[in-house]
């Protein structure tokens, strides 16, 4: 498929195979024979002084008809128009992340952050539960016996008052009895208290572990939705840097990415000369550098409304172009499409049918920019201005000036 590389204005869409011409030249013709003098050598070709016929050597082209399809190339990076970002909530070091490319669920977990403070605190409180849960357990047991002791207590002092008025025990046992009574019930409010005591010990331990659990919780992120994971990258345009295992996170930083790969786009520029030439819907092929035997369907789904400097993704500095921003949807679901990969897009920007056409190599320009053709006519060459109708890197289309099975020279002839 021929492609088109920054094609604008005619000079410009042709510094590349197109040469210059006198500007008065509209026609030369080549007298090839030379008479009488060659008539024992018909089939050499040489000039009065003996030189080489002065076509040889030069490449020459049939102008043909076909269906052409006229691109611009560009270069871009694939981005997810629905994404989760992972940050971190404080500086910590990580110790773990899901691998990258991975799929994961909502809930996965995706990165651990060191938490050994937290391990610790969660171990000691454990055995604090432990103890606790045994000084409870040694409670119960206290006040079971306590109660059995208490209700020993009642009966026997329930007993004595009927004994009392029989006359069989004194008034001053009697009181002896409800005072024993009357300590034992003190002591089981005492034994109450204590298993009360214990039984708050334990709910503070199990607190203490729940807090540590809450905190190593916060030391694993998880997924907050479904996605694919790609690290973030940090560092200078120089020298980048993807996100690890045991980098340090400051509070707020990337570190990793949750995107939608049924919403993939290719984020690319397009210069201001191609501007006019490339609207909302305009199809498009996509193919990754990762993946260059893939293809992708795609269209422009955004074209930019302010012009910017383009700036070189290697040295971050402008490089005096004029660009426009222009998002690509990806009309397509595939794993292999993850953000940050490097893509080369062509878009369509226009489809000629049944059009005349010639090697780009074949157009030189004169010095007022009319576009002219070498045309070859048996022994002589014709040259002869034709109308353009769009060009690629490779060919130009021919609207008037030449006409199917024409030959055209690639090189402009000597003397031209």
């Amino acid at each position: 498929m021929p492609t088109e590389k920054r094609t604008g204005p005619l000079r410009e869409s042709m510094q590349k195979g197109i040469g210059r011409t006198r500007p008065r030249t509209l026609r030369v013709i080549l007298a090839i024979g030379l008479g009488a003098f060659l008539a024992g050598l018909a089939l050499a070709r040489v000039d009065f002084f003996g030189t080489a016929d002065p076509l040889a050597g030069i490449p020459i082209a049939r102008v043909q008809r076909g269906d052409i399809e006229i691109t611009i190339s560009e270069s871009g990076e694939l981005r997810s128009e629905h994404q989760a970002t992972v940050s971190a909530y404080a500086d910590q070091r990580i110790v773990w992340l899901a691998p990258e490319g991975s799929v994961v669920s909502e809930g996965d977990p995706l990165v651990r952050f060191e938490s050994s403070k937290h391990e610790i605190g969660k171990a000691n409180a454990e055995s604090e539960v432990t103890v606790a849960v045994a000084n409870l357990r040694r409670a119960r047991n206290e006040l079971a016996a306590q109660r059995t002791n208490e209700e020993k207590a009642r009966l026997d002092y329930e007993a004595l008052p009927a004994l009392e008025k029989k006359g069989f025990v004194t008034r001053t046992e009697l009181e002896v009895a409800r005072l024993a009574y009357e300590k034992v019930k003190a002591q089981t409010r005492s034994v109450e208290a204590a298993l009360d005591v214990a039984r708050a010990h334990v709910e503070r331990a199990r607190q203490e572990v729940a807090r540590h659990d809450r905190k190593l919780e916060r030391g694993t992120v998880r997924a907050p939705r479904d996605g694919v994971v790609v690290y973030a990258i940090h560092g200078e345009a120089t020298s980048p840097r993807k996100v690890s295992v045991g980098s340090t996170t400051f509070q707020g930083m990337e570190i990793m990415y949750l995107p939608d790969p049924s919403s993939m786009r290719v984020e690319t520029q397009i210069s201001e000369q191609d501007l006019a030439r490339v609207e909302i819907g305009s199809r498009a092929e996509i193919r990754l550098e990762a993946y260059p035997d893939l293809t992708f369907p795609g269209k422009v789904i955004r074209v930019g409304d302010l012009a910017r400097p383009k700036v070189s993704r290697i040295t971050g500095t402008a490089l005096g172009i004029r660009v426009f921003d222009v998002s690509i949807e990806v009309d397509a679901e595939d794993q292999r499409l993850k953000p940050g990969l490097s893509a080369n897009v062509e878009i369509l920007v226009s489809e000629n049918p049944d059009v005349l056409y010639v090697p780009i190599a074949a157009i030189f320009l004169d010095d007022l920019d009319q576009a002219v053709v070498y045309r070859r006519r048996g022994d002589l060459v014709e040259a002869g201005q034709v109308e353009l109708g769009g060009s690629t890197d490779r060919i130009a289309i021919i609207r008037s000036g030449l006409e199917e099975g024409d030959e055209v020279l690639l090189a402009a002839p000597p003397g031209s």
